[in-house]
């Protein structure tokens, strides 16, 4: 006889090992039907004592002062509102386990359709990084949930595919575009954006409009002859609230893009289109904005301080009434000699010398003769 070795694994033979796995089949249906008995005595016990004593409790006295038929019917009547009472009881929950499972596998159908399109932005062609944008526009459209993630996702595209040397935000050390040897000529060359950035910046521009706990980050993206006008969209393009500090925004087609307290920091602009733009709040100090179309555009409380407008089409004064300049702004020659601008500018250099870093009301034309 060979003796097994210490450690070794000992095979029972087939016989033991099927009498083996029947027990475990009889001794796993022994326990269902336990449990199955069990639960059919709790729910006998759970009608006899709702139909019982259950009932005549919630009874009125009425209903305990009454004999003969006359109780036995009140107390079917009672049985039957606590019946029904149960039954809309089960049904709401029913309901509302339906409707939780409905939201989960929803939520994990959005977050499998996220990592997709997400994978997508990543890939060698230009179509299916195009895939990508336009599925996450989709779920952008749907989910609230993922709001955030899809706008921080698409502005992190755009800067890692288009972004321009930039020294840190808030630093001293940033100096106007027109000083810096290295700012790209003009006009930009005759290259379009790619097309899979204009894309991207069409999609955040038409976003749904949700509260954002934090400005979309794109500083130093270099975006010249981006197209986000008004014409192509069913309401003015939404570019507010951006970091566009020391982007590249040569001749940007703005036309009636909402850029409401949009900073614009240092961002190199020239011969952008802003017709009809609504600039409120914006921040474009020391941006370079020259050659750039500003008719019709709404510049109340916009901040141009050291701005240079040298060569912009400002129509007139009464344009730089309401916003924010001072003596380091570059204004055209015809605008230094005009007596309203240089009213504006006392204003704005007096609240700012009082230590305000409010936007003073709108300076009233001044009176001639």
């Amino acid at each position: 006889m060979k003796v097994p070795q210490v450690g070794s694994r000992v095979r029972p033979d087939p016989v033991t090992a099927r009498r083996v796995a029947a027990d475990r089949r009889l001794a796993a249906v022994g326990r269902t039907a336990l449990a199955t008995t069990a639960l059919v005595i709790a729910a006998v016990g759970f009608v006899l004592l709702l139909l019982g004593p259950l009932s005549w409790w919630l009874a009125t006295d009425n209903v305990r002062n009454l004999r003969g038929k006359e109780q036995a019917d009140a107390l079917n009547a009672v049985r039957q509102t606590v019946l029904l009472a149960l039954a809309g009881g089960a049904t709401l929950s029913g309901a509302a386990f339906t409707a939780r499972s409905f939201v989960l596998a929803r939520r994990g159908q959005v977050t499998e359709r996220f990592h997709k399109a997400t994978a997508q932005l990543g890939a060698a062609t230009p179509e299916e990084r195009l895939g990508g944008i336009y599925a996450l526009e989709q779920i952008w459209r749907e989910s609230t949930r993922e709001h955030a993630a899809i706008l921080e996702l698409l502005c992190s595209y755009v800067r890692t595919r288009s972004t321009v040397p930039l020294l840190p935000d808030d630093s001293e050390d940033l100096i106007p575009p027109w000083l810096d040897p290295a700012q790209p000529v003009y006009p930009p060359e005759l290259v379009r954006l790619a097309i899979d950035v204009q894309a991207v910046m069409t999609v955040i521009a038409r976003r749904p409009a949700r509260p954002e706990p934090h400005r979309p980050m794109l500083i130093g993206a270099s975006l010249p002859r981006v197209a986000v006008r008004v014409l192509e969209f069913d309401h003015p393009p939404r570019l507010s609230s951006i970091f566009f500090t020391g982007a590249d925004l040569r001749m940007a087609d703005l036309r009636g893009a909402d850029l409401t307290k949009t900073i614009m920091n240092y961002a190199d602009m020239r011969g952008a289109a802003l017709e009809g733009a609504c600039l409120h709040g914006a921040r474009l100090y020391r941006a370079d904005l020259r050659r750039v179309s500003w008719a019709g555009a709404s510049l109340t409380g916009a901040d141009l301080s050291g701005a240079n407008l040298s060569d912009s089409d400002i129509v007139d004064a009464s344009q730089l009434a309401d916003v924010v300049i001072d003596s380091t702004t570059i204004l055209p020659q015809i605008l230094r000699e005009d007596p309203w601008v240089a009213a504006r500018i006392e204003d704005c250099e007096s609240v700012s010398a009082a230590g305000g870093r409010r936007c003073p009301p709108r300076t009233p034309e001044p009176l001639s003769g």
